[in-house]
């Protein structure tokens, strides 16, 4: 036991000389590696007596650095690079301090810098101009264009005239000829100096006019229009005359249109700045004879089935007629012919004329009504009194809009004839325009007494098919609307397209009261794909709407209308609502009739 603990004492004592020797070595390892070197610092600058706006650059001749720090006190300067470059802005003695870092150490060294005054001696102007046109004429702009050097104002002048500037570059026209002194004054820091420059004026020189024109057609007849075409040069007014003719005119290029065969001498006089020119050119107008216009009328205005109706022929240069219309017997080549309709209706009659130069047509719808006691139908079911609107006031969101109505009669029937609400911007007028029948024909919509919009009508298909032509101001097609009605004269489907004939979207109507009129129940409005996208319900009371209710097309309420109806039938309040984006917008409007 003894012996074995001996080994392990000797064992450890072993191990722990080991481990002493090698704790040594090592320090001695670590006391013969080196220390690094400090860095020196050294620095000079150029100019050696720089000025004030002077740039200075610094240059080090440091060694053992890696990284530098320049700075002066009492200005910005302060800079990481090795040789950086600094303006002082001030006169005056600094301290400019280098610090550079190493991985010995840092070392600041600092040298004095003295900054002088800048040099204060401005330099001269000197005054110079050129001007265009070189040779100006009297009334011509002359443009002069300033090549002073040194300076900061001007002064501009030309003895004998009213040329007088402080700009830069000014312009002046000289209205009478001669040689003209222009004179510039230039100021500068530096001082005062001038220059002047002799500008030949020259008189203006007036190319006499040309006269000369053409005319379109070559050949042309009585009765048709002839479009001159001015071709004359150096003119600005003009007189045109034919001997023998009404024809005057001081427009450009007039037209007019000469009533009787033969050769004309038509002249024109061109007047300019310098002087009168004339010429005249024969024209051979021969005869024509003029192509038919058809027209008609009839009696009476208002005519029932089984009541005879006579036509009288309006037409000018027709020779032969052939009257007709669609869907009946009438058929005719007399000049004022005589038919009876049996049945009530529309009848669209058409009058064709001819002549030897060509053929005219016109068709005007008759609205044939029933016969006394003929249970035809009865235009007003509800018996409500002959009253009309005459104005209605509406309150909406703080604001009062007042529309007034003005009516025509037209064919025995009372129309509307405009629309008028009142703006800020002026009146909001909408006209409608009717013919001889009371068919709308044209609708005008004008602000403040300027056109905005029209719209024209064309009727087809017995007039079941009414296409509404929208135009802007201009004159351009815009958008068009299509109506479609059934043999009851119900309104059952409106079509929205864009002028180039794209469908954007339609409305059907349908579930039709069980009475005489065009009063549906339901109302759907779909987009070009036949989407959905509103539908109204609607609820009547004796022949007068009382309510509409309104809902997208996922069923959504989206608003509505109730309105009131008094003792007699007539409408009076009507309160609107539109919901739209979570707010909802509520509009009062109270309504005037002619027999209140």
């Amino acid at each position: 036991m003894k012996s074995n603990h001996f080994l392990t004492t000797l064992k450890g004592i072993f191990f722990s000389f080991i481990l002493l020797s090698f704790i040594v070595g090592c320090s001695k390892k670590d006391e013969e590696e080196e220390t690094p070197a400090a860095p020196t610092v050294e620095f000079s600058f150029a100019p050696v007596s720089p000025k004030v706006n002077e740039a200075v650059t610094f240059t080090t001749t440091s060694t053992n650095a890696t990284s530098f720090a320049w700075s002066a006190a009492g200005t910005s300067f302060s800079s990481t690079e090795k040789n950086p470059t600094f303006t002082f802005t001030e006169e005056g003695d600094f301290e400019v301090q280098l610090v550079a870092t190493g991985e010995g150490g840092s070392v600041t060294a600092t040298r004095p810098i003295s900054i002088a005054p800048a040099d204060v001696t401005a330099p001269a102007p000197v005054a110079a101009f050129s001007f265009s046109p070189t040779s100006p004429e009297a009334g011509e702009e002359v443009t002069f264009t300033n090549e002073s050097t040194n300076a900061t104002s001007y002064q501009w002048s030309a003895e004998g005239t009213s040329f007088s500037s402080t700009e830069e570059n000014p312009k002046f026209t000289f209205d009478t000829a001669g040689e003209i002194d222009v004179k510039l004054v230039a100021t500068g820091e530096g001082g005062t100096n001038e220059t002047t420059q002799k500008i030949t004026v020259s008189e203006v020189v007036q190319t006499p006019p040309v006269a000369a024109f053409s005319f379109s057609p070559t050949s042309p007849q009585t009765g048709e229009e002839v479009t001159f075409t001015n071709e004359s040069t150096n003119a600005t007014s003009y007189q045109w005359s034919a001997e023998g003719t009404s024809f005057s005119s001081t427009e450009e290029n007039p037209k007019f249109t000469f009533d009787a065969a033969g050769e004309i001498n038509v002249k024109l006089v061109a007047t300019g700045e310098g002087g009168t020119n004339e010429v005249t050119n024969k024209i051979t107008v021969t005869a024509s004879t003029p192509a038919p216009v058809a027209a008609f009328s009839f009696s009476p205005e208002n005519p029932k089935a089984g009541e005879e109706v006579s036509f009288t022929n309006e037409s000018t240069n027709a020779t032969s007629y052939q009257w007709s219309a669609e869907g009946t017997s009438f058929s005719s080549t007399e000049e004022n012919p005589k038919f009876t309709f049996d049945t009530d209706g529309v009848a669209n009659v058409k009058l064709v004329v001819s002549n030897s130069t060509g053929t005219s047509e016109t068709t005007t719808s008759i609205t044939i009504a029933p016969a006394s006691g003929g249970g035809g139908g009865n235009t007003n079911p509800c018996n409500l009194p002959e009253c009309y609107i005459e104005k209605t006031t509406t309150t909406s969101s703080g604001f009062t809009t007042t529309v007034t109505y003005a009516y025509t009669t037209v064919n025995g029937t009372k129309l509307i004839s405009s629309i008028t609400t009142a703006s800020i911007a002026g009146n909001l007028v909408t006209s409608f325009q009717y013919d001889a029948q009371g068919m709308k024909t044209r609708t005008e919509t004008k602000l403040g007494g300027t056109l905005q919009n029209y719209t024209e009508f064309e009727y087809s298909n017995n007039n079941q098919t009414v296409r509404g032509n929208n135009y802007d101001a201009a004159g351009t097609l815009t958008d068009y609307t299509i109506d479609n009605y059934d043999a009851n004269n119900r309104l059952v489907r409106t079509e929205s397209y864009t002028a180039a004939g794209t469908l954007t979207g339609y409305t059907v109507f349908s579930n039709f009261l069980a009475i005489d009129g065009s009063f549906p129940q339901l109302n759907e409005t779909f987009d070009a794909n036949g989407t959905l996208t509103q539908r109204d319900i609607l609820t009547y009371q004796d022949c007068q709407l009382i309510k509409t209710e309104s809902t997208d097309g996922s069923g959504t309420s989206i608003g509505g209308v109730n309105n009131t109806i008094d003792a007699r039938g007539l409408l009076r309040t009507s309160v609107a609502t539109i919901i739209a984006g979570g707010t909802t917008i509520v509009s009062n409007s109270q309504y005037q009739y002619d027999c209140d």
